[in-house]
């Protein structure tokens, strides 16, 4: 009987500093950023990643003491990254019902006016309610706060809506004329037809969507360490005084 206890303890003792340094590992799992391309606000310059959101964010951790990898990705990966790994923050992210509890909202790094974009030559585009989307067809990044509110406004995958994994993707099909809308805001449209190298006044602001007038946020994983949260927190409180 007391070999029996003597094993039991053993294996208590052991399951104790099994978890523990699991649960160490998982704590001390560097700092990483995750966004995506989103010109002027998030850009990739050199192969680094840049733009006016990505300066806040940098001047931020700078502030915090903290270091951090910074990696840009198609929005879904970037949006997954986020919610299933700990030590991770996510810009530039709007806030919603859904995704309130998944996340430490920390500050506001971009505003949005998204609308309904097509192109200039398309005429016959100049809608003036947004009940008669559901006529055309539309691209959103999947996960994105367009995809959300276009589900909520009956539109079906597959029919007047298509995903992509990213605003490249969307912009790409807008060009192709593949779609007749995509959603975005007025002054990232000369940044991104840019970025393609083609002619500012190819694509036009149609319509404003009033829901998606929105501040991107810059947020943290729900299980960030405390230690990383409370500096982030820290140097905010400060930049705010």
């Amino acid at each position: 009987m007391l070999h029996n206890l003597t094993s039991l303890f053993t294996r208590t003792i052991f399951l104790v500093v099994l978890f523990l340094s699991v649960k160490g590992i998982a704590a001390n799992k560097p700092l990483q950023v995750v966004t995506e391309l989103s010109p002027p606000y998030q850009t990739l310059l050199q192969n680094e990643v840049s733009g006016s959101a990505t300066k806040i964010v940098k001047n931020l951790l700078s502030a915090s003491n903290l270091t951090a990898t910074f990696n840009m990705y198609p929005w879904a990966r970037a949006y997954n990254k986020a919610i299933s790994e700990p030590n991770t923050l996510i810009y530039s992210i709007a806030k919603s019902a859904e995704r309130n509890k998944l996340f430490h909202w920390l500050l506001p790094v971009a505003d949005y006016k998204f609308g309904l974009v097509s192109l200039s030559e398309r005429t016959d585009l100049d809608i003036s309610d947004l009940k008669e989307l559901s006529n055309f067809v539309l691209a959103v990044q999947r996960n994105d706060i367009a995809h959300q509110w276009a589900l909520e406004h009956g539109l079906e995958e597959g029919k007047q809506l298509i995903i992509c994994s990213d605003i490249g993707c969307s912009w790409q099909l807008l060009l192709n004329k593949k779609v007749d809308f995509i959603v975005e805001s007025p002054e990232l449209i000369e940044c991104m037809l840019e970025q393609f190298k083609l002619p500012t006044t190819l694509a036009k602001y149609v319509i404003a969507i009033p829901e998606l007038e929105i501040s991107g946020y810059l947020a943290a994983n729900i299980n960030i360490e405390t230690s990383i949260l409370e500096k982030l927190k820290l140097a905010i409180k400060k930049q705010s005084l």
